[in-house]
């Protein structure tokens, strides 16, 4: 019955195996940064969180005809004059000046889906690599600890 589990389980990997390779290859030409258009900021504001909030600077693009939305948070910390009392107001208000309505930003995407995005900069190559895998990886854990269970279960069942 052993045999059985074992033949399972490198059927799965193998499968598994394959779809991370062809995830992989398929994400791997936007290290390349062809890829790449210009997006916009439509809007800087605050968003308030558990524990706290943060400035958020929203953005579209287009890619054939189909528009796209993202957002991320500037890195704050490494402006000048900060200060961490800084009412939130205020912090919005140097971000709305720094990034205003129409600023250019520089966005590369994946071609098959190009709401999978980076700004600025093409993705590194481990970025990629992680998250076409990531997924795969993730089913590899939750369908082997199952039969790891079922085979621990056959081996200490009395003869």
């Amino acid at each position: 019955m052993t045999e059985v589990i074992y033949a399972i389980q490198v059927s799965i990997v193998v499968v598994l195996g394959l779809w991370a390779y062809n995830r992989l290859a398929k994400r791997w030409t936007s290290t390349l940064g062809d890829d790449v258009v210009s997006g916009y900021v439509n809007d800087v504001g605050y968003v308030a969180g558990e524990g706290g909030g943060s400035v958020i600077v929203s953005y579209g693009y287009s890619v054939a005809g189909t528009r796209y939305f993202g957002s991320f948070v500037p890195p704050w910390r490494h402006l000048v004059g900060f200060d961490f009392k800084m009412r939130t107001a205020e912090l919005e208000a140097i971000f709305q000046e720094k990034y205003p309505q129409g600023y250019e930003v520089r966005v590369f995407y994946f071609r098959d889906s190009p709401a999978e995005h980076w700004l600025d900069s093409p993705p590194s190559k481990w970025a990629v690599f992680w998250k076409a895998v990531s997924l795969p990886l993730v089913i590899l854990a939750l369908t082997y600890i199952p039969l790891m269970f079922i085979n621990l279960l056959i081996y200490l069942q009395p003869p």
